[in-house]
């Protein structure tokens, strides 16, 4: 199977390994139309990179988000704030929550977020196309389907 993500951003990246430690015989590529990946990630939380919130609780996190917070209520049973701290921790990203609830890098840098995300997908041979614009996207048959 051949996966596509087009953007590079933070979600891009996470899409793309989580698609390649579930099918690892699958080629996963990233496209980003851009010169850099994940520059959004570099500048957040001026430069620190605001990870997510300490929120513990779904009906708590799901207040940060008034429209769509019921199709995201489903979603943060399946994967929440804390599996994603916990998903950087276990690669070796250690996090602090501040008293406002704000997660950063405990480096304070968002360099390590990215260093992270760059260190997965080379380890599990995730490849990275910059100055690659999709403008078009066809179906194609495979295996009958």
């Amino acid at each position: 199977m051949r996966i596509a993500v087009i953007g590079g951003g933070a979600a891009g990246f996470f899409a793309a390994l989580t698609a390649k430690e579930n099918h690892p015989e699958s080629e996963v590529s990233i496209f980003e139309k851009s010169a850099k990946v994940l520059s959004k990630v570099k500048i957040s939380g001026g430069g620190r990179c605001n990870v997510t919130n300490a929120v513990t609780e779904i009906s708590g996190l799901i207040k940060a988000y008034p429209r769509g917070g019921n199709s995201l209520k489903k979603l943060f049973h399946q994967f929440s704030n804390l599996d994603a701290m916990q998903w950087f921790q276990s690669r070796g990203v250690p996090l602090v929550a501040q008293e406002d609830g704000c997660v950063f890098p405990k480096a304070q840098d968002s360099q390590v977020i990215i260093d992270c995300f760059f260190r997965e997908a080379q380890r599990l041979g995730v490849v990275i196309h910059t100055f690659s614009c999709v403008s078009k996207l066809s179906p194609v048959e495979v295996n009958g389907l």
